[in-house]
């Protein structure tokens, strides 16, 4: 009964955390889909049509059909494949949603920790909040599986695209724990800045979600993936000489952005409020290492997902989405 009722705060824990922290914003998960879109035109042209038919199979229809307006074509398909890649949080609050996996943090613990948050910490054995990984690995299987339905490895691979994107996010993968914040800060959701850009108190989590791009309409998320390509291109990317094994990738993905987090996010350079009420503006020169950061997180992420996703759906091409 003990062990049942641990697992069960355990999870409780986890999914307040995950719904607590969002994930990158939806015009910032557009962007990195729109590069790995461009990768898998640019380098395996023969898997769009097999991606659309995929993604015309989807059962929650009403977000992509809102997303393909009047498009046709190939610009039809280029916006299912960026509605996808948003639609985990488009899906938020119905059947389809899964809170716990925006989420895989692991504790950052401050010196001025207190030894009882230590110690409830190395009690719960430092145990991660949320499953994004655990649901990552699921959906990479399903997406490669040509013997799921069509629908089946639609959902799954617009949760890839998201989850994927997620886990480049650094504050997705770690929460502080300190004297201020003894019970965690929720990956950054206890902590109040003023925003540089429009001065109203927001979370530091929020401070990053909403770092890369603001707007959701398809021509400025094109436009944004474009500068950020031409930024980072692929070949100027030291994270990504790894292998590209899909296994590698992800936890590649999280170590490097719970590496940003312990050293940058939660380094100690920046001043926040518990309150929005006692939200600190943000020092330029901390905005500006900021952005750049997140930038380059949603490039390395856009070249990870045309990897994965040609890894997945272009080695069983020829099978199409009709084999059972």
């Amino acid at each position: 009964m003990r062990t049942l009722l641990l697992a069960n705060t355990i999870l409780v824990l986890s999914m307040a955390v995950a719904t607590a922290a969002a994930a990158w914003t939806r015009p910032a998960h557009m962007v990195s889909a729109a590069i790995a879109y461009d990768e898998i035109a640019t380098t395996r042209p023969d898997l769009l049509i097999t991606i659309a038919e995929l993604l015309d199979a989807h059962p929650d229809r009403a977000p992509f059909e809102v997303a393909i307006d009047r498009s046709v074509g190939a610009e039809r398909d280029r916006r299912m494949f960026l509605e996808c890649a948003r639609w985990p949080d488009d899906a938020r609050r119905t059947a389809y949603d899964h809170p716990s996996w925006h989420l895989s943090a692991s504790p950052v613990i401050a010196a001025d920790a207190t030894d009882a948050t230590r110690a409830s910490l190395a009690e719960r054995r430092h145990e991660t909040s949320g499953q994004a990984l655990q649901g990552l690995t699921l959906n990479l299987g399903v997406m490669a599986n040509t013997r799921a339905t069509p629908s089946e490895r639609a959902l799954a691979l617009c949760w890839v695209l998201h989850v994927v994107g997620d886990l480049h996010q650094p504050l997705h993968t770690a929460e502080l724990y300190s004297a201020a914040y003894p019970e965690g800060d929720l990956a950054g959701s206890r902590q109040f800045v003023l925003d540089p850009q429009t001065r109203a108190p927001i979370t530091l989590h929020w401070l990053w979600d909403d770092s890369v791009h603001r707007y959701g309409d398809a021509a400025s998320v094109s436009s944004r993936a474009k500068a950020l390509k031409e930024r980072y291109p692929r070949l100027a990317l030291s994270e990504l000489k790894a292998p590209t094994m899909a296994d590698t990738t992800v936890f590649a993905a999280r170590e490097e952005s719970y590496a940003i987090a312990r050293s940058f996010a939660y380094g100690g350079e920046l001043v926040t409020g518990q309150t929005e009420a006692t939200a600190p503006p943000v020092p330029e020169r901390y905005w500006r290492a900021l952005r750049d950061l997140s930038e380059r997180r949603v490039a390395v992420a856009g070249y990870r997902l045309a990897d994965l996703v040609i890894g997945a759906v272009g080695e069983k091409a020829a099978s199409r989405t009709t084999e059972r």
